[in-house]
């Protein structure tokens, strides 16, 4: 167990130096990098659409499939490929789902020129529960209103001027 201790502290160490070496293990340019998110806040059981959006990209013959656990999906919609700076290109192709907590989505995009895939994968995170954000401020007006009432009996009480009856 003292060995490995050792090799992990010693990789640590060397971490910083990695900042130092050419990105020689960086995807080269033309070849497609593909990132899967979502439209719109995720909330399960709500509808929602994935977007596989692909950079680096020449030329732009590509083909985008999706899968569902590892099970190809049908009814994405066209993928949509558009210039950037110089030669290169980018593309979207979107997804609409329903998503639950135990779904894994995955992107596929496979450069039609050298045959180079690219995989995105999407596993929902952070997803808010679907009425927390209502509830929540619903809560705070409520409380607002109810010490402002409470101010205004306050204030109504204290600054009452006593009738003269002279």
């Amino acid at each position: 167990m003292g060995h490995e201790q050792n090799q992990g502290a010693a990789l640590l160490q060397m971490l910083p130096l990695l900042w130092l070496l050419p990105h020689s293990w960086a995807v080269p340019e033309g070849f497609p990098i593909a990132e899967v998110f979502t439209l719109k806040p995720l909330e399960f059981g709500k509808p929602n659409t994935l977007v596989c959006f692909v950079s680096n990209l020449f030329p732009p013959m590509l083909t985008v499939n999706w899968q569902h656990h590892s099970v190809p999906v049908e009814g994405s919609g066209p993928t949509f490929v558009s210039a950037v700076d110089g030669l290169s290109f980018q593309a979207f192709s979107y997804l609409n789902i329903t998503p639950e907590s135990s779904d894994i989505f995955s992107c596929i995009v496979t450069h039609e020129i050298d045959r180079y895939t690219a995989i995105a994968y999407w596993v929902p995170q952070n997803a808010l529960p679907s009425d927390l954000l209502e509830d929540v401020l619903c809560g705070v007006a409520f409380g607002l209103g109810v010490l402002g009432i409470i101010v205004g009996i306050v204030l109504i009480i204290y600054f009452r001027k006593p009738c003269s009856g002279d």
